[in-house]
C-alpha cells in the first residue's frame, strides 16, 4: 500500500563538529503524497541526492523527522524501511541471470520458490521483459535500457512502500532516455507506488513528475507541478532553472496597486508588469530583473514599442520553432537572449542589428538576488 513521505525540519550537516561543516540539507519540510511520482531537481551539490539517501537510511540526518505514513523512520535502519532503490549505475550482479537478479531480494527475505517465480514473472511482464526472461541471460547481454528495467523490476518485486530512483537515466543515450522516462511513468502509474525521482535534468523532471521540488544549496526553493514552476516561478533562480528566462537589468520607477513599472538600465524603455506577476515587493529606485521566456519575446528588424536594440548572434533551426540568439549589451543583460519564433523571419539574418521586445502581459518581475545557478 502506498504511503505518504513527510519531512519535518530535516537538516543534514556533514563534518558537523569539524573545521569545515557543510549544511547539505537546511530545514527541509514538505510531504510527498501517497502514489505520487515526485521529482527532486537541482544543480550539482544542491542536496537532492543527500535527501534521497537520507530517505533510504543510507545517510543519518542531523536533526528533524522523516515519516513513511504515520511511522517515524528517522532512526530506523535501511533494511527495515521497506524501500526499493534504483541506482544510476544499475548495480546488477553480472554473475547472476536476470531472474536471479530480480529474485535476490525475495530470496534474502526467504520467500518460497513458487511465490518467487510468480512475482518475478509478473514484475518482468510489467516492465516489458517477459521475452528476455524466457532467455534468462546475464544482464551483461542486455541493452542499457533493458538493464535499467531489470533494476526497476528488482526494486519493485518485493512490494516496497516507497521507490527511490537516483538519476536512473543518466547513463543512457538521449533517445533511450526519452523512451525510458515514459516507461518509468507508465510503470509507476501501474503500481501506484510512492516514488521519488532524483535528476538534474529539467526536461526529464518536467516530463516524468507529478510534482517537482527545486533545491539549491540545501534549501527547497519551490514545489509545484511542471506548469506551475514554469508559468509562475517564485524567484529568478527557479525561473532560469526550469526552462530558460531572459533577464533585463532594470530599476523600479513607479509602484501602483495593479502593476509595477520598471525601466531597463541604460535605455528609456519601461515595462509595466502586472502585480500578480511580480515576485518581489520593491520600492521606487530598487534594482530588479524583468524576465521573459523565449516565447514571450519578439524580434524585429525595425523599431517596435518597448524594445531594446541588439545584434543577432546565432540562428538555430530547431524543428517546431526557430531560435534567435541576440546580444543586447552587458549593461542590459549579462547573458545572450534566446527568442523562439514559430517561423523564419525572412528579413533577419546572423549579425543583423535587431530590436527585441516583450509581451507585457506575460513578463515577470524578480529580485536580482540569487539569479545565478
Amino acid at each position: 500500500m502506498s504511503k505518504n513521505v513527510t519531512y519535518e525540519h530535516v537538516n543534514k550537516i556533514f563534518d558537523e563538529k569539524g573545521k569545515n561543516p557543510v549544511h547539505a540539507l537546511n530545514d527541509i519540510s514538505f510531504t510527498i503524497n501517497a502514489g505520487e511520482l515526485f521529482c527532486l531537481l537541482g544543480p550539482s551539490g544542491c542536496g537532492k541526492t543527500t535527501l534521497l539517501r537520507s530517505t533510504a537510511g543510507l545517510e543519518q540526518i542531523s536533526s528533524g523527522k522523516m515519516y513513511y505514513g504515520d511511522v517515524d523512520i528517522s532512526t530506523i535502519p535501511p533494511f527495515k524501511r521497506n524501500i526499493g532503490m534504483v541506482f544510476q549505475s544499475f548495480a546488477l550482479y553480472p554473475h547472476m541471470t536476470i531472474f536471479e537478479n530480480v529474485a535476490y531480494g525475495l530470496r534474502v527475505r526467504k520467500v518460497p520458490n513458487d511465490i518467487i517465480k510468480k512475482k518475478v514473472t509478473d514484475v518482468m511482464e510489467l516492465v516489458g521483459l517477459q521475452d528476455e526472461l524466457r532467455r534468462n541471460p546475464s544482464p551483461t547481454g542486455l541493452s542499457g535500457g533493458q538493464q535499467q528495467r531489470v533494476a526497476i523490476a528488482r526494486a519493485l518485486v518485493y512490494d516496497p512502500d516507497v521507490l527511490l530512483l537516483d538519476e536512473p537515466l543518466a547513463n543512457l543515450d538521449a533517445k533511450l532516455r526519452r523512451y525510458m522516462r515514459a516507461e518509468i511513468r507508465r510503470i509507476q502509474k501501474a503500481t501506484n507506488i510512492t516514488t521519488i525521482f532524483v535528476t538534474h535534468d529539467q526536461e526529464e523532471a518536467m516530463a516524468v513528475g507529478d510534482r517537482l521540488a527545486v533545491l539549491r544549496k540545501g534549501v527547497v526553493e519551490q514545489i509545484g507541478t511542471s506548469d506551475e514552476l514554469y508559468s509562475s516561478p517564485r524567484n529568478a533562480f527557479v525561473a532560469n532553472f526550469i526552462g530558460k528566462m531572459n533577464f533585463l537589468n532594470s530599476k523600479v520607477v513607479e509602484v501602483q496597486p495593479s502593476c509595477i513599472a520598471a525601466q531597463v538600465d541604460g535605455t528609456d524603455v519601461t515595462f509595466r508588469i502586472a502585480s500578480e506577476r511580480c515576485h518581489v515587493d520593491p520600492k521606487v529606485g530598487d534594482a530588479v530583473l524583468v524576465g521573459g521566456r523565449p516565447e514571450q519575446l519578439v524580434v524585429s528588424k525595425s523599431p517596435i514599442a518597448n524594445s531594446v536594440k541588439g545584434k543577432v548572434h546565432i540562428i538555430q533551426h530547431l524543428g517546431a520553432f526557430i531560435r534567435y540568439e541576440v546580444e543586447v549589451g552587458k549593461n542590459i543583460s549579462p547573458t545572450i537572449f534566446e527568442i523562439d519564433n514559430q517561423g523564419v523571419l525572412r528579413d533577419v539574418h546572423e549579425n543583423d542589428d535587431v530590436y527585441v521586445g516583450a509581451k507585457e502581459d506575460r513578463i515577470s518581475l524578480f529580485s536580482p538576488e540569487g539569479r545565478e545557478l
